[in-house]
């Protein structure tokens, strides 16, 4: 299997790309090299001097453009050289480098690794809550896991392993009192579970901005899938009676990169509508998602990876599929779908020829 190109892939954190920084990273096996204009303008080119292979990302900024550390070519944010010292300017058309559409939303950096013309901002999925600052207190990080970036979307549209994976998160619940919906809406996939009966026992329950002492509310759980591998994961919780909107709301986000078939990158966000002036809670917060991932899922993903090889399609190892499996199988079928449809398009070989339906 290879990787979809014609699509928005989050590269970075958008805080990482400040003052003169430099941010290289590995996207779907190509080295791309990000920075910020004088003005603001976030860049994308190849990180590979043309002239000896070096990253660019071994030089430095000098204004606008990037310094390679070896021989001092630059190169602005298109990939042009704009400087090729001891040459004439004749060498300068020939040493221009790829650039990579690149736009900064959502507080994050999207990058697209396809061809340029097909590049539609319009087409990022909408994580909103991360740029609603009157309603939510937001916190972001990374995670670098050792493992397909599939794996880790499948994992994330199972929430049946956390009462297994992560004892005490949901204590007091059972997940046999929640109700699942799987459905496909074009290329988006949600898995809604909605929490009939949800344990919030009192001592925690002014924490999540609840007033009142009822100890078994409402709540859900809703997934949202989007191409190649963004999820939003909406989870709130209300007492009987109520609904969305009024009681304890966090929205997350995680964001997956592959950086090679078998390793990738994991950008998360988590946002809440209580206790927002709190900034233990917001540390409190990223801490837990940081360890969560990294001491829980993360270990049992790269287990998966390790036993797989360097094989990339989970379901060509013909496993059991469970009931909580229908939404992860349904977004891999999709990804195979549309690599195959890209590849025919362009004259590659088509991937394995597992059924997408």
């Amino acid at each position: 299997m290879s990787f979809l190109k014609n699509t928005w892939y989050v590269a970075a954190n958008a805080y990482e790309l400040s003052d003169e920084a430099l941010v290289s990273r590995t996207i779907c096996s190509e080295l791309v090299l990000m920075f910020r204009t004088s003005a603001g303008e976030v860049c994308a080119i190849h990180d590979r001097c043309p002239h000896r292979f070096v990253p660019l990302s071994m030089g430095k900024r000098v204004g606008d453009t990037v310094q390679c550390g070896y021989h001092g070519l630059r190169f602005d944010g298109t990939g042009a050289c704009v400087d090729a010292p001891h040459d004439d300017d004749s060498q300068k058309a020939r040493a221009c480098i790829r650039a990579y559409p690149a736009v900064e939303r959502y507080r994050v950096i999207w990058v697209w690794m396809g061809d340029p013309a097909l590049a539609n901002p319009d087409d990022i999925p909408v994580f909103e809550f991360l740029e609603n600052e009157e309603k939510y207190t937001c916190c972001q990080g990374y995670t670098y896991l050792k493992g397909n970036y599939q794996l880790i979307s499948d994992n994330l549209l199972d929430l049946s392993h956390i009462h297994y994976l992560h004892p005490g998160i949901h204590q007091g619940s059972s997940f046999a009192d929640f109700t699942n919906e799987v459905k496909r809406d074009g290329d988006t996939i949600w898995s809604m579970l909605w929490r009939h009966h949800y344990h919030v026992d009192a001592a925690r329950r002014p924490f999540y901005g609840m007033s009142g002492d009822a100890e078994d509310v409402e709540g859900q759980g809703h997934a949202r899938w989007d191409v190649p591998g963004v999820l939003f994961v909406d989870t709130a919780f209300w007492d009987h009676g109520g609904g969305y909107g009024d009681g304890w709301n966090t929205p997350n986000a995680h964001l997956i990169t592959p950086e090679t078939e078998t390793t990738s990158h994991y950008f998360w966000a988590s946002g809440r509508n209580f206790l927002r002036d709190n900034e233990e809670i917001t540390t409190a917060t990223a801490a837990t998602m940081k360890n969560v991932f990294e001491t829980q899922d993360g270990p049992m993903i790269e287990a998966q990876q390790r036993d797989m090889g360097d094989s990339t399609n989970f379901l060509e190892h013909r496993p059991i599929i469970l009931k909580a499996d229908a939404a992860g199988v349904m977004a891999r079928r999709l990804m195979l779908k549309k690599i195959r449809e890209e590849q025919e398009a362009s004259g590659m070989v088509a991937v394995e020829q597992i059924p997408t339906e």
